[in-house]
């Protein structure tokens, strides 16, 4: 072949391959709602598939379900300590739920040391930013909350305070 039949070879070639691509990669791409559907359907060996790596790119969703999982050995062996791990990665990507679930593992040493500053300042942001259909959780944080002031001395307090508003400056309008 000479050099333009080379050309035009691997310029088909490459045409080709990126229709392939374009065709192919919308059904070959996992979504959040392909996990929580699995997840939700008690599939959770598939979702643990779906959602594992859109957790290990940073989606806060797909990290506090990867915590349940763990938690709760779902799809996966139960291990406390690596729910919480997922937990404070969604926590401190903005979810709600992962702020929840990390407060009260602080708040009852599942998975880790009781850490009632943490505790605090991750049920005082749950409380804030759970939706509004998420009354029992917020209320159930907010009761663990009171009874952690009980327990914590007043620079506990104060330091668990500071932390709260340091995060909602920083990431309140997420």
């Amino acid at each position: 072949m000479n050099s333009t039949r080379w050309t035009l070879a691997i310029a088909a070639t490459v045409a080709l391959a990126f229709f392939t691509m374009l065709v192919l990669i919308p059904f070959m791409t996992t979504t959040l709602s392909d996990g929580v559907a699995s997840y939700s359907q008690g599939n959770f060996a598939k979702a643990y598939k779906e959602l594992r790596p859109l957790a290990d790119d940073g989606e806060p969703t797909a990290q506090y379900m990867m915590g349940e999982m763990f938690r709760m050995g779902q799809g996966v062996k139960k291990e406390e300590v690596a729910a919480v791990k997922w937990y404070k990665k969604a926590a401190e990507g903005g979810s709600p739920e992962g702020q929840y679930a990390l407060g009260m593992c602080y708040a009852t040493g599942v998975g880790t040391e009781v850490d009632m500053i943490g505790a605090y300042q991750w049920l005082s942001i749950a409380i804030i930013r759970l939706a509004s259909w998420q009354n029992e959780r917020r209320t159930l944080a907010a009761e663990t909350r009171t009874k952690l002031l009980t327990m914590m001395d007043q620079s506990d307090v104060e330091k668990a305070k500071a932390l709260v508003l340091t995060w909602d400056r920083k990431f309140g309008g997420s």
